[in-house]
């Protein structure tokens, strides 16, 4: 039904009004908002955040005052100290905010030390949060962060590792086929038993200032006297005729000597008596190449050995650390048939004779306090010894298995 004409009247008035005050709204806000931006403008270029834990920066940086010593920087958190291609200590770090903190470090100093940084796009400096005066017994450390600038240099990549040098040593009766000179840094140790009777390979570095012919001279008066003049570093451990096994040792740059003491079961002489002593000379060089990779690790302490019940058969890396006080190693003897830990301390007290109970297979030999190496066995399933020979000044010379220094253990 039609409306009206009053009222169609009245409702074309009303709608007038409406459009009126729309029009009217949207003049008033297109009259307070920002004028358009041109489409051909450049768009204004951001302001740069300040440096966070999201942007720290990476890379190489040179030390203020050097050429090639400095810190690396890796976005996954690791950083190094370097100089040229040597590398001295690997670290991890966190940031928050400006605050650097060194979260671990290889190098045995005190771990969550931080900084406060800076970093313009080209040099960050450091300084200490507290008091410096509090880590100065991480001396490196120290000289590397207190108050330092360094440069922006390169990429942090870490360069390749050196493949690892292997030393091959033949030993017979009674001399070493082995090399004069070797590089630095951490080597493998191949030892080969082409003799009839069993033979080790120790390393001996000689302190400053002493030569061979004073070592001989004082090896004459006993090991006591002889190893007063030198730094145990390591070794293969005894093996069998016939018998390989390998060891991997940080040797430094230095003059040294490597000899075997097992006597003879004929005479009881020192192998390195009969001439089984030979110089070598490690030279300073790239020292690049990593340690390997460790299966397990045992402790050499005063006198047990922290290790497990049971290791696996095959191919094993083991990181052999001494933890003191006197020095000891980690001689491996495989027990033949049913012969037991017993048997083995009759035979090598001299209380029972008879062909030997055991094979040795090799290990990780003498060690100073705080030194570490690795031994690489590969083990059949048996029965198995762990032992240390060396002498012990405050047992009156007596041989550390003889204060407890034995563990049997199985393979399997």
């Amino acid at each position: 039904m039609p409306l009206p004409i009053q009222l169609l009247e009245k409702e074309e008035s009303m709608r007038t009004k409406v459009l009126s005050f729309v029009l009217a709204l949207a003049f008033v806000l297109a009259a307070c908002a920002p004028a358009a931006t041109p489409t051909s403008a450049p768009a204004p270029k951001p302001t740069e955040a300040p440096a966070t834990a999201a942007n720290f920066p990476t890379g190489r940086f040179i030390k203020e005052g050097e050429t090639d010593y400095g810190l690396a920087f890796n976005a996954d958190g690791t950083f190094y100290v370097f100089q040229g291609e040597n590398i001295f200590v690997r670290a991890t770090y966190k940031v928050e905010g400006n605050t650097f903190t060194e979260t671990s470090n290889d190098g045995g100093c005190e771990t969550n030390v931080s900084f406060t940084y800076a970093f313009d796009g080209t040099h960050l400096t450091f300084n200490y949060v507290g008091n410096p005066d509090d880590d100065k017994d991480c001396t490196g450390r120290h000289a590397d962060f207190n108050g330092v600038t360094y440069t922006l240099a390169g990429e942090a990549a870490e360069p390749a590792a050196a493949a690892l040098l292997e030393i091959k040593v033949d030993a017979a009766d009674y001399s070493y086929t082995a090399p004069e000179t070797v590089t630095a840094g951490w080597v493998r140790v191949i030892l080969t038993n082409t003799g009839t009777e069993p033979h080790h390979v120790q390393f001996l570095r000689l302190n400053d200032g002493v030569t061979v012919q004073q070592f001989e001279e004082a090896l004459k008066q006993g090991e006591g006297p002889a190893l007063a003049l030198v730094k145990q570093v390591g070794g293969v451990g005894a093996v069998h005729p016939s018998g390989t096994a390998s060891a991997v040792i940080n040797l430094t740059a230095g003059e040294y000597v490597i000899l075997c003491f097992i006597p003879s079961p004929s005479d009881g002489v020192g192998h390195h008596a009969k001439g089984m002593i030979k110089p070598l000379t490690v030279e300073a060089g790239a020292g690049a190449a990593s340690e390997p990779q460790a299966d397990l690790s045992v402790n050499l302490k005063d006198f047990t050995f922290d290790m497990p019940a049971s290791l696996p058969a095959g191919k094993t890396i083991i990181q052999i650390t001494n933890e003191g006080p006197e020095p000891h190693e980690f001689n491996i003897l495989r027990l033949e048939g049913s012969k037991t830990v017993a048997d083995v301390l009759a035979f090598l007290s001299g209380e029972a004779g008879g062909p030997p109970p055991f094979a040795p297979v090799g290990g990780m030999n003498g060690l100073d306090v705080g030194l570490s190496g690795y031994a690489e066995l590969d083990l059949t399933p048996g029965n198995y010894l762990a032992i240390c020979n060396i002498p012990s000044p405050k047992g009156n010379g007596a041989p550390h298995f003889m204060l407890g220094m034995v563990k049997e253990f199985t393979v399997k």
